[in-house]
């Protein structure tokens, strides 16, 4: 019976997206259009208000017992000023739920995404950018991901490139690693506990567990490239081994 309620809020909520979301789509395009001397100032105004509607989608779905997360509430502390973020990924909401939690984060946007002709306008006005459509086209992401922290936003990259898989993680890239060592900003380590997991690399919209899911987010301690003599590959492997050790991850998984 509980399923079966938290299936209908589903497709309540999701009416009430296709319904409302042209609106608010335009409004924000709108925005992201009005001439301005000062691009950062204004991708904050977007952001805010992606913050605000991540956060209210997921009060909606806390209240619909989609998903047990509340936005306003993280564990640790994140460092004032730009930082690299970096975090697990085991389930497609995970993008909306950071965005929600934290403030002035940008974060890469996949490609075949980013390029769309609606989307792009909407996307770069939020400072958002384009991330690699393969593992050796890295090297525009770790401009832009420069230039948006010395714009004073906080960088956020899933270092293992796609969702992770279930109970496991992916080997890290070090294209995160490289942004913060370029710019020599901390890495924030963000452990995301997902219980059961929805959304995950296979699993559809509908495919509801049969208990509520449970998310919270967890930042660690930062890390500072200099203490690892500016190297993004020992910086990867000693954030990667942390996060593998939190979660009680050993071998690395491919599937």
């Amino acid at each position: 019976m509980k399923k079966a309620f938290r299936l209908a809020a589903l497709f309540a909520i999701l009416a009430l997206y296709f319904a409302v979301a042209p609106f608010g789509y335009g409004a924000f395009a709108l925005l992201s259009l009005v001439p301005t001397r000062d691009r950062v100032r204004r991708a904050r105004l977007l952001q805010g208000i992606m913050r605000r509607h991540f956060t209210l989608l997921h009060d909606l779905m806390r209240w619909s017992a989609l998903l047990d997360f509340n936005a306003r509430h993280i564990e640790g502390e994140l460092p004032e000023g730009p930082v690299v973020l970096v975090a697990n990924h085991p389930g497609l909401l995970d993008v909306t739920a950071l965005m929600a939690a934290l403030s002035d984060v940008t974060t890469a946007v996949k490609p075949i995404l980013y390029r769309r002709r609606w989307w792009r306008p909407l996307l770069d006005g939020a400072r958002l950018f384009p991330g690699a459509a393969d593992p050796l086209d890295t090297a525009h992401v770790v401009d832009a991901g420069c230039e948006r922290l010395q714009e004073g936003f906080r960088v956020l990259i899933f270092p293992e490139g796609t969702r992770s898989p279930q109970a496991g993680l992916h080997r890290f890239g070090r294209t995160a690693f490289e942004i913060a060592c370029r710019a020599n900003v901390p890495v924030v380590p963000l452990v995301l506990d997902y219980e059961p997991v929805w959304l995950g690399k296979h699993q559809g919209i509908i495919a509801l567990p049969d208990r509520t899911p449970r998310l919270r987010i967890t930042a660690l301690p930062a890390v500072r490239p200099a203490d690892f003599g500016l190297s993004s590959r020992k910086l990867r492997d000693m954030v990667e081994a942390h996060l593998r050790s939190r979660l009680g991850v050993s071998g690395v998984q491919t599937a």
